[in-house]
C-alpha cells in the first residue's frame, strides 16, 4: 500500500506513547468527585414516598384515600423555554411492602387536541402524548428503569445502563390504567418491587424523574430538569423516605418450555422439529438469573435490508430476548462483545445484577459463533462496572472462548470519569489472545493484539466537544467483538451544537462536525475523514438538512454531499422526508434519492414506507441502477393477537418477505406462525415456522 501525499510522519510508536501519556494524564487530572447530589439539601427537586398498606384498584380513578396524603411532584420545566411548562403535571408516589404506586394528572387547556392512538404495549409512542416515569432504585446516578403510559393506558417499558443507551428489550409485568377527563388525563401505575434491582433497607432515597410529552404543542417537560443530558440519571430528583427492610421478596420464578417445527421449501421439502425451555429466577432483590436450553429464535423478524455505501461490516441490533435482558451493561465504546456472533445455541446461562457499588453480568453460551468463519465451543463473558464517586464509572471485561478449533480470550478495562459538571474523561484498553484454526487444522491466527482509546469531552448545553485518540493493532478483531477497523493509530475530534427555542426563527437547530486522521503500523495514512452535518426545523414544522463528507480510505478518495427536506416534523404520522445524496465512492460516481413516510390508517395498523434509488456511473464506463423498496407494518387484531410483516425488494431480484403471526390464546400461552421468503436472481427459498410456548 502506498502512502498518501498527506500522510502524517509520526511513527505508531510515538502515537502509542501519546496514548498512554494521555491515559495517565486523564486519570491524574481526575479529582475526588463531589458528593452533593446525595445530600438531602442538594439543589434537585425532592418528593417523599408515602407508605401505605391499603390495596389499590388500578382503574385510572384517583379515589384511594392515600393519594390525598401523598406529596405532590409538580413544577415541570419546558425544555425549550427552560421555564415552568404552560400545561403543568402533578405526580404522586406511594408504596407497600410489594409494590410502588404512581398517580399522575396531566392538565391540558384543550383536551380535544390530545394525541392518543397507540393501544399495543411495548411499542414506542412516536406520535402520542405520554408520560415517562424514571426510577434509579439503587441511586447510582448511572442506570434507570423507565415506565411509560399514554392517555389510553398503553404500557411501554425499558431500562438503561452505565453506557447511557436505552435497552427496549427489557420488559416487565406491571399494571396501568388511564382516563381522559375534561381538562386533563390521569393514570395509575402499580409496579412490583421485584421487577427492579433494589436494596432491602430502610430510609432509602431513590433517583426519580418524570417526563411529559405533548404532541399538539410540541412541548417536552421534566420534573427534574438539566439542559445537558436531561434524560440521564445523574440529573434525577429524589424520592425519599422508602423503608424497604421488610419488603416482600418475590423470586419471580418463570419456566417456559416450547415445541416448534420448521419446513423449508427450496425445491426439496425438509422439516425440522425442536423443543427447548427457558427458566428465570430472581436470586436476591438485586440479582437475577436466566437459563436457556436449545433456544429457538425462529419468530424473530428479518433484519432490514440496506444498499448503503460502506467499507466496513454492518452492525445489526439484537432482537432475541435472551440477549437483550441485561444488554445495557455490555455496551461499551469499542464493542468487545457483539451478541449477534452467537448463532446455533445448545445452552446458555446468565446472572446479572448489583452488589454494593458494582453492577455485573456473567454469561455462558455453548454453541456456534460466527465471525470470519464458524466456531463451535463454549464462551464465557464477564462484565462489571464500578461506581466511582457520584457519577463516574470504571468498567471491567473478560471473555474466554474455548472452541474446537482454538481459543479467543480478551481482557479489558474502561472508564467514564467526571472531572466536573461539564468535563468528562473516557478511556478503554483491551488485550486479546487468539489462536484459531480452519477446517483443515491449519493455524489461521495466533497473536496477541491490543486496543486503546481515550478522550476528553466537554458537554454543556448547547455545546459538545470531544477530542480523542485511537490505537488498535493490526489483528485486533476478537471473535466475540465488533471492531470495524483495525490497524489504526490517530486522533479524532467531534463537535456539536444543538438548541431548541420557541422565541427564535427556529424550533430546533443541530450542527455536528467530525474529523479523524489514522495511520497504520507502517506509518501510512489510511483514513482521513472530514464530516459536517446540519439540520433545522422552523416554527411551521418545515425542516432542512444538509451535509458534506470528504474521506480518504486508502486507496480511495470518497466524497458525499447530502441535502433533504422534511414536512410536519412534530407529527410522526404526517411527517414526510425526502433526501438526496451524491458524490463518489471507491471511484464510482453516484446520485441517490430516498423518501420515507409513516402511515397509520387506523389505530391498530402502523406502516413505515421507505424507497431509495441510486444511479451509479462506473469508472470503466457504463451505468447501473441500485434501488431498495421496503414496507414494514404491524397489525393488531386485539391486545393478544397480532401480525407483523416486512416486505423488502431491490434490484437484481433480491428480496425478502417476512410475516409473523402471534396469538396469546390463553394467559401465558403463545402460538407463533412465521413465513419467510428469501430470493435472489438465482433462486428463491421459502420456510414456514411454528412455535408453541407456555410460561409457568
Amino acid at each position: 500500500m502506498t502512502s498518501h501525499p498527506d500522510a502524517i510522519t509520526r511513527s505508531p510508536r510515538e502515537f502509542q506513547a501519546c496514548f498512554f501519556v494521555f491515559l495517565i494524564a486523564g486519570i491524574c487530572l481526575f479529582p475526588s468527585i463531589a458528593a452533593a447530589h446525595k445530600d438531602p439539601n442538594a439543589p434537585v427537586p425532592s418528593v417523599r414516598a408515602f407508605r401505605t398498606d391499603e390495596p389499590i384498584m388500578v382503574d385510572g380513578v384517583l379515589d384511594e384515600p392515600f393519594w390525598s396524603q401523598c406529596d405532590a411532584a409538580t413544577n415541570f420545566i419546558d425544555i425549550r423555554t427552560q421555564q415552568p411548562a404552560a400545561q403543568q403535571s402533578v405526580m404522586r408516589v406511594a408504596y407497600t411492602r410489594t409494590h410502588v404506586y404512581i398517580a399522575g394528572e396531566c392538565f391540558d387547556d384543550d383536551i380535544s387536541q390530545i394525541h392518543a392512538t397507540e393501544r399495543r404495549e411495548d411499542r414506542s409512542f412516536d406520535a402520542d402524548d405520554f408520560v415517562e416515569v424514571h426510577f434509579d432504585p439503587t441511586h447510582s446516578h448511572r442506570s434507570k428503569y423507565a415506565f411509560f403510559t399514554n392517555p389510553l393506558g398503553t404500557r411501554y417499558d425499558a431500562n438503561e445502563g452505565p453506557s447511557g443507551q436505552f435497552n427496549i428489550g427489557w420488559t416487565a409485568e406491571w399494571e396501568l390504567e388511564a382516563k381522559i377527563l375534561e381538562d386533563r388525563w390521569v393514570f395509575e401505575m402499580s409496579i412490583p418491587l421485584s421487577v427492579m434491582n433494589y436494596f432491602q433497607a430502610d430510609n432509602q432515597t431513590w433517583g426519580l424523574n418524570f417526563t411529559r410529552v405533548q404532541r399538539s404543542t410540541d412541548v417536552t417537560s421534566f420534573w427534574s430538569y438539566n439542559p445537558t443530558d436531561y434524560y440521564k440519571p445523574r440529573h434525577f430528583g429524589h424520592l425519599t423516605g422508602l423503608d424497604l427492610a421488610d419488603s416482600q421478596f418475590d423470586r419471580n420464578w418463570e419456566f417456559t418450555p416450547y415445541v416448534s417445527s420448521r419446513m423449508d421449501v427450496n425445491g426439496d421439502v425438509s422439516s425440522l422439529y425442536q423443543s427447548g425451555a427457558d427458566l428465570s429466577v430472581r436470586l436476591t432483590p438485586s440479582i437475577t438469573s436466566s437459563w436457556t436450553l436449545n433456544p429457538d429464535f425462529g419468530q424473530v423478524e428479518a433484519d432490514d435490508d440496506t444498499i448503503e455505501l460502506r467499507d466496513t461490516e454492518r452492525f445489526l441490533t439484537e432482537k432475541r430476548r435472551f440477549f437483550r435482558e441485561g444488554e445495557e451493561l455490555l455496551r461499551m465504546r469499542k464493542q468487545l462483545y457483539y451478541s449477534r456472533r452467537f448463532t446455533n445455541i445448545d445452552a446458555g446461562a446468565r446472572i446479572s445484577g448489583e452488589w454494593r457499588d458494582y453492577k455485573f453480568s456473567l454469561l455462558n453460551i455453548q454453541g456456534d459463533t460466527v465471525h470470519d468463519g464458524v466456531y463451535n465451543g463454549d464462551s464465557t463473558v464477564f462484565r462489571a462496572t464500578q461506581n466511582v464517586g457520584e457519577r463516574s464509572t470504571l468498567g471491567y471485561y473478560l471473555n474466554m472462548s474455548e472452541f474446537d478449533s482454538g481459543h479467543s480470550r480478551v481482557a479489558g478495562m474502561d472508564g467514564d470519569l467526571f472531572i466536573n459538571d461539564d468535563w468528562e474523561y473516557h478511556f478503554q484498553t483491551a488485550l486479546a489472545d487468539e489462536r484459531l484454526e480452519d477446517k483443515t487444522g491449519t493455524v489461521t491466527k495466533d497473536s496477541y493484539d491490543y486496543l486503546g482509546f481515550n478522550s476528553i469531552e466537554y458537554d454543556r448545553y448547547p455545546w459538545r466537544v470531544e477530542v480523542g485518540y485511537d490505537a488498535i493493532s493490526k489483528e485486533f478483531n476478537p471473535v466475540l467483538g465488533y471492531t470495524p477497523r483495525q490497524d489504526i493509530f490517530g486522533p479524532s475530534i467531534n463537535a456539536g451544537y444543538r438548541h431548541q427555542s420557541d422565541e427564535r426563527w427556529y424550533k430546533s437547530v443541530n450542527v455536528n462536525a467530525d474529523w479523524r486522521l489514522y495511520e497504520n503500523e507502517d506509518g501510512s495514512t489510511i483514513l482521513r475523514d472530514y464530516t459536517f452535518n446540519s439540520s433545522v426545523v422552523f416554527p411551521n414544522d418545515f425542516g432542512l438538512q444538509a451535509g458534506q463528507q470528504i474521506d480518504y480510505h486508502a486507496p480511495y478518495d470518497n466524497l458525499r454531499t447530502t441535502a433533504g427536506v422534511s414536512f410536519f416534523n412534530s407529527d410522526f404520522w404526517k411527517r414526510v422526508e425526502l433526501n438526496w445524496g451524491g458524490g463518489e465512492f471507491e471511484e464510482v460516481d453516484y446520485n441517490e434519492i430516498s423518501i420515507g413516510k409513516n402511515f397509520k390508517p387506523f389505530e391498530r395498523w402502523p406502516i413505515r414506507y421507505e424507497f431509495t434509488i441510486r444511479q451509479e456511473d462506473k469508472p470503466t464506463g457504463g451505468a447501473d441502477t441500485v434501488w431498495l423498496n421496503r414496507i414494514v407494518f404491524d397489525y393488531y387484531f386485539s391486545d393478544t393477537m397480532w401480525i407483523k410483516s416486512s416486505l423488502q425488494n431491490r434490484d437484481r431480484g433480491v428480496g425478502n418477505i417476512s410475516i409473523i403471526y402471534g396469538w396469546e390464546f390463553v394467559h401465558n400461552a403463545h402460538w407463533y406462525l412465521v413465513f419467510n421468503q428469501v430470493s435472489d436472481r438465482e433462486e428463491t427459498g421459502n420456510s414456514v415456522f411454528t412455535k408453541l410456548t407456555y410460561t409457568f
